[in-house]
Formats: structure tokens, sequence, C-alpha cells
């Protein structure tokens, strides 16, 4: 179990299996790959606009109708794809799934991979990229190619705290996994706060 020490600090083990790198592959979607998600859920809906008002029940309007959904529901493809090829080439090199301990201090995290307990780089909370998080986890990604997920129930009742001190100590706000709806309103926002381009 997790715990919040005398010194201020937090520790967490995560263990992985095949589901939480598909979670992990999942959130770094979701963060970092806007505006592809956007465009995919838009392109859906004018799909189906088009094969509605055009089609008229031909099989062209209902092909472009199944292309649309399938728009829809394939979001995540190229995230599972990479999720469970991680995990077959673990399984056939009969290695086990990565397993580490984190030490949430004052200037950054430490990570201790296990069991072997070899102290990896740390990660400055200053070089925390963006902050993820779902029904289960918490996620800090340092770039947009590698994160590190927090199991909820390994903080049991320091979750709030825990999520608050990390908030604080990075500066960054923890982004929930959001309804496309929300997404493409995110995204709209952002658009209409650039600055006009000369």
């Amino acid at each position: 179990m997790s715990k919040r020490e005398q010194t201020g600090t937090f520790e967490v083990k995560m263990q992985h299996d095949e589901d939480t790198l598909v979670s992990l592959s999942h959130m770094q979607y979701d963060l970092f790959c806007t505006r592809n998600r956007v465009a995919r859920s838009v392109l859906s809906v004018l799909l189906v606009i088009l094969a509605l008002l055009y089609g008229g029940g031909s099989w062209w309007s209902l092909l472009i109708i199944a292309y649309a959904c399938y728009l829809t529901t394939s979001t995540y493809a190229s995230s599972n794809r990479t999720a469970h090829k991680l995990s077959e080439q673990l399984k056939a090199a009969n290695l086990p799934f990565p397993a580490s301990r984190y030490i949430f201090g004052q200037d950054g995290m430490r990570i201790i991979t296990l069991p072997d307990g070899e102290e990896l780089e740390p990660l400055p909370y200053s070089k925390v990229l963006q902050l993820g998080e779902d029904m289960k986890a918490y996620y800090l990604f340092r770039d947009q190619y590698g994160g590190y997920m927090i199991p909820k129930a390994e903080l049991g009742e320091q979750e709030e705290a825990f999520r608050n001190f990390v908030q604080s100590k990075t500066g960054k706000k923890f982004i929930r996994r959001l309804t496309p709806i929300r997404r493409l309103r995110m995204w709209l926002d952002s658009r209409n706060s650039e600055p006009e381009h000369l």
C-alpha cells in the first residue's frame, strides 16, 4: 500500500499487465493526439450528414455510414496495436511485465525498477509535460512518447492529497479522459484563443 512518509513523500508500487499498457496507451493518445481525434469525429459526423441528405438509402450511403461508424469506433486502434504488440513481445521473450516503485519527493519522482531495485533517471516535476487521469489511475508524461501510471488503488485515502501535491509541484492540472464532444469544444476554444496569423 502506498503511504505518505514523514518527509512528505508518496510511495507507490506499479505492476503493469496487458490491460494497464492499453490504458497507458489510450491516455497517451487522448493527451497528445487531440487533433487526430477531433478530425476523425468531425469527418464521421460530416459523412453521416452527407449520406442522410443525399444518399436516400442507396448502397453507397450505407457504405459511407458504415465507414463513419468505423472512424468513430476505431479511435484507439493504433494505440491498441502498440500496447498489444509490446505485450506479445514480452510474452514471446518470456519476460515479466514492467514493475516499478515510484517515490514522489519534494523535487521530483524517483523511479526504481522491481524486483532488481535499479534506480533510473529521476523525473523532476519541472520536466513533466502533461498529467492525465481516468477512473483507475493518474498518469504523468515526461514527453509525448513515455509516461508513468499511478494506480489510484495504491494511494488509498491519500488519493486527494497526492493529486493536490503533484498538481502544486508541476504547476499543471490532471486532465480527465473526456467525451468526444468535450474534446471538440476544448479544441475549438483553443483555436479561438490563438492569435491571428499575419
